[in-house]
Order: structure tokens, then sequence, then C-alpha cells
């Protein structure tokens, strides 16, 4: 097989003039992405003396050289372009004495084959000792060995992750030894574990995965919450348990991210807004939206009737602890918790009801993230079939939170990111003392703003002037 079938045109620049003495091998992903026709990803190559290769291109190539931590693997070193570092190389020492030994320690066939580079620019035969072409070819994720998920169990969900992201399946015998060693998880950082929760959640059909994870036992080893949700009955709005309703709901969330064009011309401007971290934490907020339901439950006085009074605050409250624990960035964690505590309020907004301004005061309170947290609701009540859940409401609550969307682009958000009309410095000049009470005025001048009470600076001024008249005249009635 020559080396310009099989070489990336990135790999040839690293190595223009020929390689060193010695046993170097394309590896892994590199070798699977090209007997896939893909464009490799990373650039693997594993050698003895790792670290003398890669300061040997380095130096050459005038690159920057970075010690990479990849326990429980050998060492490994990156080679990065200064000019384009997202050109690097890794270069890792060989596992073992021969590359036979070192594939035999890697996780699934499709990333056990090598390929010799050799100095003179040519390359060897593919070496394939555990048929992981055979395995492409018929789209199965197998075990190199039953000892992969003894040394590293945290390929147990690096084969959903790749069986995701091909759309593979999983061979029974590699099913069964992953079900078998998933308490083994507990051994590994949830730093490592959330990295492969994420890239599987970034695929679109995430949720076939998590509920295969979870059939298998393997998800409440990492989200033990959903154990009581598990068989905890809800009301007749429901079909479902709490557990199999959420399922349902996270499934229906990506139904909805799948085709934007439901929500019509503003279609692009969601989907510039969803990027990949609150993609990733809105599908896990439909997992988790009801997390607060088996501390909640009870029935109406009187009645048999279920519910769950104040399950959103209650469900709020354990996914703070669930974001420490999985060490979430504060951004990630303010964003999942923040959708799980605002999961009901649409509901009640959509209501005749609901005042104009009380779904004003919401849009401001959220911002952008009502945008997701509407996509949440609309998958929530598209996921509950109960007898009391009928396709009337079903209709009306999709047709408004997607109006709501679509308003909340072309008319709310602008208005909300509007420059308020008259700022501290003009309740100052108008006799007010700095503190609490002048920041109280300017909240109520500026929902008066959002809501298209005043549209001027000197309607704001006037307003404020009557504001502080009658505050003067309360304080005064108070004395008295």
């Amino acid at each position: 097989m020559e080396i310009k079938m099989l070489m990336p045109v990135s790999l040839r620049r690293w190595f223009e003039n020929g390689l060193p003495e010695g046993d170097v091998y394309l590896v892994g992903g590199t070798v699977r992405d090209l007997l896939m026709n893909a464009d490799p990803k990373d650039l693997d190559l594993v050698c003895r003396d790792a670290k003398k290769l890669a300061m040997s291109v380095a130096r050459l190539k005038n690159a920057a050289l970075v010690m990479m931590e990849k326990k429980p693997e050998e060492p490994c070193y990156r080679v990065v372009d200064r000019d384009d570092p997202g050109n690097f190389l890794d270069i890792t020492e060989m596992r073992g004495e021969t590359i036979g030994e070192d594939l035999g320690q890697r996780d699934f066939t499709i990333n056990a084959m090598a390929i010799s580079l050799y100095a003179d620019g040519t390359t060897g035969d593919l070496l394939d000792p555990f048929d992981g072409k055979r395995d492409i070819q018929q789209n199965v994720i197998r075990m190199v060995s039953k000892e992969a998920f003894v040394s590293d169990p945290l390929r147990i969900l690096r084969a959903f992750r790749f069986a995701a992201a091909l759309t593979f399946t999983i061979e029974g015998q590699t099913l069964k030894a992953m079900q078998a060693n998933a308490p083994l998880l507990k051994q590994v950082s949830v730093e490592r574990i959330m990295a492969e929760l994420q890239a599987i959640l970034l695929t679109a059909d995430s949720s076939r995965w998590f509920r295969q994870m979870d059939g298998m036992g393997i998800l409440e080893i990492i989200l033990p919450e959903i154990l009581l949700m598990k068989g905890c009955q809800q009301n007749w709005y429901h079909h479902k348990d709490v557990w199999e309703h959420s399922l349902l709901v996270m499934e229906q969330v990506e139904v909805i991210l799948s085709d934007l064009s439901c929500f019509g011309n503003v279609s692009g401007r969601v989907a510039d807004l969803l990027d990949e971290e609150k993609t990733v934490f809105l599908k896990l907020a439909g997992l988790l939206h009801d997390v607060g339901k088996p501390s909640t439950g009870g029935t109406t006085p009187g009645t048999s009737r279920i519910i769950f009074y104040g399950h959103d605050k209650a469900g709020a409250e354990i996914m703070k602890a669930v974001a420490a624990r999985l060490k979430l960035s504060s951004r990630a964690g303010d964003f999942l918790v923040g959708l799980v505590a605002e999961h009901l309020r649409p509901l009640a907004l959509s209501s005749p009801k609901a005042k104009p301004a009380a779904r004003m005061r919401w849009f401001r309170k959220l911002k952008d993230n009502a945008v997701p947290a509407l996509i949440l609701s609309i998958a929530d009540v598209m996921s509950s079939l109960g007898p009391e859940s009928g396709d009337d409401y079903r209709e009306h609550f999709v047709a408004w939170a997607t109006e709501s969307i679509a308003e909340y682009f072309v008319s709310i958000k602008p208005v909300l990111e509007s420059p308020l009309l008259i700022n501290g410095n003009d309740l100052i000049r108008m006799g007010m003392q700095p503190g609490i009470v002048l920041g109280r005025m300017l909240y109520r001048l500026r929902f008066a703003q959002d809501l298209g009470k005043i549209n001027s600076r000197g309607e704001a001024l006037k307003l404020a002037g009557d504001m502080i008249t009658r505050q003067a005249e309360k304080k005064g009635r108070q004395i008295e």
C-alpha cells in the first residue's frame, strides 16, 4: 500500500524530509478514519523512544512540544505547529515489545490497526491482527480483549461514544463485558467521564445510547439521582413514570433539534444560539428536568390525585449538587440548573390568564436562555400523553411557545438590549441618593421601558419624577 494512498497531506508535511530510522507506525483512529475514507481528526504515531522522535520533529519544524497526560496510557508527546495550532501530531511510546503487543492493549478492533512508516517514505501493509477492517465494514464496535475494560473502565463509555458517532452497533460479548465491569467506572475521574458523556450528547441520536446505558445499569453509576425517578408514578397528565417520561423528553428535545425549520424565519437564529455547550446541557436537562419529583410527591387533600408541588425548585437544588459533583464549569452548571428551575414557568405563562408583564419579566430574567427553556417545555408537553393531556392542549402550547421564540428574536430581544433611557446620575440630579432605593427605581423604569410605557428620554424623566413624588408623599404619610 503506497504512502500517498494512505498518509494524509497534513502528516506528509511533518515528514517531507523522510522519517528517522526505526519502527514508526501510524495507528488508532488515524488508520480507522483513512479506511472509512474520512479525513483523520487526529494524527497518531507510536514508536520506541517517542520523546526522541517528538523532539526531533519539533526541532526540524520549529514546532512546540507538549507532554500530554493520557493516563493510564503510555507517555504521549504532542508536536504543535506554531502558526496553526490546529495542526498537531501525537507521538506515543509503544506499549510492549512489538507493535502487535501494542495493538493488543488497545480498546476496540477498529482502533487496533497500524501501518508501518519507513525512512524512505514508503509504508508497509496494513497490520490488522484483530480484524478491525472487517468490523468497520460491518459497522461493529468489538473489544480487543476482555481486559480492555479492566485496564481502563472509561472504555465502557468510549464504546457508546464510538457507536453513536459512527452509527455502529456494539457486539454482544462486548456489551456483556461492559456491563460486568461497569462498577469500575467509579474509579475513573469525573472529568474523563464528562468528556465522553458530552461527546455522546453531541451526536444526533444520543437518547438512544443513554437508554441503552440505562438498561445496562451504567447510567445510574454516573447519575445515581435517576434511581428514585424509576417507578415514581405521576398524575393523569402523564402516561409514564417520572423516569420513562424523562427519557421521552430527552428524545423529543433531539427531535426538535434535528429540524429547527419549525421555528420559521428565526430558525437560523435559534441554531446560532444553541452552541455545543447549550446543546449538550439542554439534552441533559431534558433527562433530569423532573429530578425533584421523587422528593416532593404527594396527593391533594381529600383525593388520590398525585402532585409534585415545588418540584422545579427542589430539582434545581439537586442539580446544583450534580453540577458540583460533575465539576461542570460555572457557565454550564448555571445553564443546566436554570433550565430545571424554569421548566414549569412557560406552562403558566401560556395561560390566557397570564399577564404580558409576567412574560416580559421572565424574558428579562432569562434573556437568550429563554429559548432553550421554551424548547425544553415543548419537549415536556409533547411527551405528556396521559388522558388529561389532550391534543388540543399540546397543540395550543406548542404554537404559543413557537410564537414566543419568534417574538423574542424579532421584538423582545431588541427591547431588552436597548440602553436605559435615563440612568442613575439622572436620578441623583433629581434628588435621589445612591443606594438600594435608587437601584429599585432604575429597575422599575427599565421594566416600564420593556413594556413600552415609556419610549423617550422625556417620558422616562417624567415617569421618574412622578415616582419620586409619590415616594416622598408615601414617606410623609408614614411619618405622620
